[in-house]
Parts: C-alpha cells; sequence; structure tokens
C-alpha cells in the first residue's frame, strides 16, 4: 500500500469512528430520561374561565419543555392571605419555579422571603415590591385604563360610572388610576359607585358603566349595557357580540401565560429574563373577529 492510500484510508477510519461515536452519544440521549420541571401556576381566585386563553398559552410552553403544571385556582379563607400560604405549600412541595397572578402583591412578597434559594419566580401582573429577583410580564395597567377611557369618550358620553368592589387589587387600582387620567384628559365626568354585592349593581340609566375587572364586567353585562371593562371569558365576548359590552380593553392572556412558564425556564437555566410589557388592544364588536384581534380573542392551543 503507498503512502497516499494509507493516508486515505486512515482518513476514512476515522470519518467512521466519528460518525459511530456521533451514533451512539444520540443513542445514549434518546435513552435518557429528560428532566420533568415541576411548576406551580397560582391563580387569583376569579373564575377559571377568565383564565382559559392564559391556561393554553402555559400548556403549549409546558408541552414543548416537558413541563409538569399544576394550577391553583381557589383558596380558602381571605384571598391574599390565602394565596401567600399556598405557596408556601407549593414550595414545600419541592417545585422548581412558581407563577404568580397576585391577590395581594404585599403579602406574596413577604411569603417569598423565606422562600428556598433557586426558586424561579415569575409574576403576572405589577412587581411585588421589595421582591428582588422575580420576573414580571403583563400590560400596563395603567394603559389598559386610559384606553378604557378613550373608549368611554370615543362614544360621545359626557359621563360614566365607574363600578367598583373595595377590595381591587393593584392591578385594578392602577388601571383606576390610569382611567381617572383619562377621562380627565378628555373631557369626561364620571363618578364612581362601590358595591359589595351583585344584587347591589347600579340601574342600567344608558350612561357608560366601567368595569376594572373581568367579574365586574361579566355581572354587569347581565344589566344591559353599554359595559366598557377588561376580560375575555365566554361570557364577556358573548356580551361584547350581543352589544351589552361597548368595549373591551385586553391584553394577549394566551402570550401571557406562553411567556410567564418560559420565563421560569430561563431563571432555572442560570440565565436573567427580562420584564416584558405587553400590549394592550381595545376591542369591540366590529373588530373582534378580524385580525389581529380573532387570534388574542381565539387562541388556537
Amino acid at each position: 500500500m503507498s503512502k497516499n492510500e494509507r493516508h486515505i484510508f486512515i482518513g476514512v477510519l476515522l470519518v467512521l469512528a466519528a460518525a459511530l461515536a456521533v451514533m451512539l452519544l444520540q443513542d445514549t440521549l434518546a435513552g435518557r430520561p429528560q428532566e420533568i420541571r415541576r411548576v406551580a401556576v397560582l391563580l387569583d381566585g376569579a373564575d377559571e374561565s377568565y383564565w382559559q386563553s392564559f391556561r393554553l398559552g402555559v400548556d403549549k410552553a409546558a408541552r414543548e419543555h416537558n413541563v409538569d403544571v399544576r394550577y391553583v385556582f381557589r383558596y380558602d379563607g381571605p384571598a391574599g392571605e390565602a394565596q401567600a400560604q399556598q405557596l408556601r405549600r407549593e414550595w414545600e412541595g419541592e417545585l422548581d419555579g412558581v407563577v404568580l397572578v397576585p391577590v395581594d402583591g404585599a403579602a406574596l412578597a413577604e411569603a417569598l422571603k423565606e422562600a428556598p434559594a433557586g426558586l424561579a419566580v415569575t409574576v403576572v401582573g405589577p412587581a411585588l415590591p421589595g421582591a428582588e429577583g422575580t420576573c414580571t410580564i403583563a400590560a400596563s395597567p395603567e394603559e389598559m385604563g386610559r384606553q378604557l377611557a378613550g373608549a368611554v369618550a370615543d362614544s360621545g358620553a359626557a359621563a360614566c360610572t365607574v363600578v367598583l368592589t373595595g377590595q381591587e387589587g393593584e392591578t385594578a387600582l392602577r388601571r383606576y388610576q390610569g382611567l381617572e387620567e383619562g377621562l380627565r384628559d378628555r373631557d369626561v365626568v364620571w363618578k364612581a359607585v362601590t358595591v359589595s354585592q351583585t344584587d347591589a349593581l347600579p340601574e342600567p340609566d344608558g350612561q357608560p358603566v366601567v368595569a376594572l375587572e373581568p367579574g365586574m364586567t361579566e355581572a354587569l353585562c347581565a344589566l344591559g349595557g353599554p359595559v366598557y371593562g377588561v376580560g375575555t371569558s365566554n361570557g364577556i365576548l358573548r356580551g361584547l357580540e350581543e352589544g351589552t359590552v361597548a368595549a373591551l380593553v385586553i391584553q394577549s392572556d394566551y402570550d401571557a401565560g406562553y411567556l410567564s412558564l418560559l420565563s421560569v425556564l430561563e431563571t432555572l437555566e442560570g440565565r436573567r429574563p427580562e420584564d416584558q410589557t405587553l400590549d394592550c388592544y381595545t376591542v369591540t364588536a366590529e373588530n373582534m373577529f378580524t385580525d389581529p384581534m380573532d387570534q388574542i380573542l381565539f387562541p388556537v392551543a
């Protein structure tokens, strides 16, 4: 065998050996069980239908990245305190991360001071006070309020009624701040009415009524319109289609769910995910079935 032939022969052997090594590595990795991450999603205690699109987004990310997701919808006792207690129970169960939709941001921030090192936390909503190392994902509550005000003003109304419960969380209160700013800028007069029970809701008088949370939006739909609110449950969207809801201001809950789980995984991989402010949109009966509103309101799993 000549010198050149030997070189060619050795080169072929090296290529075959490299190919064999790659095949063996692939077989080894294929046979190794994938690590399953465990993540809890603690929602705000509202009806499950208000979070249907959010869950679709979380579940899509979970399928793509091999995550075992546990949802908590309901809490026993005062919701803010009970959610904080549930958070403690979750991390005692040795989960990897948690997505929080806060009822009481201050209570959750206090609970997180005791959280084990390495717990990945993402908040869907405003940042928790004093809670370092948490990622936040949500539309600006103030901007949502300003868009609600714009929708009321664009209807030609000179006045409106804002219906409150007296138990609004930080997100709803910040929406109210934006709403007040927007109504003031557009010279729309408003009055705030606080109710504690559904049967105490104000009777419709033809003027716009404004809700800052999905539950109140849906409750006002039952009285007739025009209602300006937030939320994308089936009942609320039915009201929009039928005309009792004049306009909704929404974010993409699907995106919020998908991105919130991804941010938890980024933290677990040792990276620092960035806070994300989602766009918000004004939806009416006229544009609810047009692009991109149809994709936001009716996402496909």
